[in-house]
């Protein structure tokens, strides 16, 4: 699925993003992995759109692999949460889970890869 231009340009000013525009990966280079808890919330707390969920979805699987590149942990309640809100919407998240799956290799590609394999086995 695309994020339109338009979608990321909302969810920037309703997440107060630092968006300027001319972003290529925006949700890679917007990630921040000290606001994964306020970027679940505001997933959990709006009336989103399927284009606003997705675009939501996918700076937070961002944020968190950021994350996880900067601690011990594997997993925490914040990807109990990530996990539950996968699941419960797998057709629309369905590329993002490709995606950060990396299924094509063997090695894991990015920190967040084994616990997404983890949610795309369970289909």
């Amino acid at each position: 699925m695309f994020v339109r231009k338009e979608t990321v340009k909302q969810l920037s000013r309703e997440m107060s993003l630092p968006y300027k525009g001319n972003e290529q990966d925006w949700d890679i280079e917007l990630a921040d992995k000290n606001r994964v808890d306020e970027f679940i919330s505001f997933y959990n707390d709006n009336d989103l759109s399927n284009d606003m969920k997705y675009a939501a979805m996918s700076i937070i699987l961002a944020s968190y692999d950021y994350l996880l590149d900067d601690t011990e942990i594997d997993r925490d309640y914040r990807w109990y949460e990530i996990e539950r809100m996968l699941k419960s919407e797998k057709q629309l998240f369905s590329d993002l889970i490709e995606y950060w799956a990396v299924e094509t290799e063997i090695e894991d590609v990015f920190r967040i890869t084994p616990l997404v394999r983890e949610v795309r086995a369970t289909w």
